[in-house]
């Protein structure tokens, strides 16, 4: 099987799996705000606060035009934009296993979700994301990359300030500091900008390994 293949079958694999857990975590979360007297709009509009879900859509997208035009290295399958996703999914993966995983202890389906979005997802996509071209990254595509969580802090904490729901803990007025937050912020970018400069040095070390026909 060649690269493209492999490429396009992880991606065909990868899409509506992800897509499912997605789908259906979002079903229950609304059914939770339901039974607690909300709305089915306040159910999806408070499901889609939180950075896990939304760089699962990301990942989702991504994944569903490389399955679509495997070859294909613009739009949502450009090498920056890849970048950006798989550095994303990494951080959903890691943060929540090190910092939420224990605050919560879901059962039945939310489990399986919860163990696709934050540890099938993003194992999947990076497997996807080390099969692509090698040597198409700058240095600059790493600061692009921290884009993604700087829009979401300013995403995220925008909409607490109008709604008063804040996703994470470690966000939250209630419970910490606006200094304590901005710290919080400041890290999780940086340590999110020094991710995707690994990743950067990775992909241009490998290229440079090739071997040269």
């Amino acid at each position: 099987m060649n690269l493209t293949l492999a490429v396009r079958a992880l991606a065909l694999l990868g899409a509506p799996w992800i897509a499912f857990s997605v789908l259906t975590q979002g079903a229950l979360s609304t059914q939770t705000v339901l039974a607690d007297g909300g709305t089915w709009a306040r159910g999806v509009w408070q499901y889609l606060c939180y950075f896990t879900v939304l760089t699962n859509i990301f990942v989702v997208l991504v994944l569903a035009r490389a399955a679509w035009k495997p070859s294909d290295r613009r739009g949502l399958n450009a090498p920056p934009v890849e970048l950006m996703a798989v550095t994303s999914i990494v951080f959903v993966g890691a943060v929540y296993n090190i910092l939420l995983a224990s605050l919560w202890d879901p059962q039945g389906l939310r489990k399986y979700n919860d163990d696709v979005l934050h540890i099938g997802a993003p194992i999947l996509f990076v497997m996807f994301w080390l099969l692509r071209p090698r040597g198409e990254l700058s240095w600059r595509d790493g600061l692009f990359a921290a884009l993604w969580p700087f829009g979401y802090a300013i995403y995220g904490l925008t909409r607490g300030a109008v709604d008063g729901f804040y996703p994470y803990f470690f966000m939250n007025p209630a419970e910490m500091s606006w200094p304590s937050i901005l710290v919080n912020m400041t890290g999780l970018v940086s340590a999110f900008l020094v991710a995707a400069l690994l990743l950067v040095g990775l992909d241009r070390t490998a290229f440079k390994l090739q071997p040269k026909i």
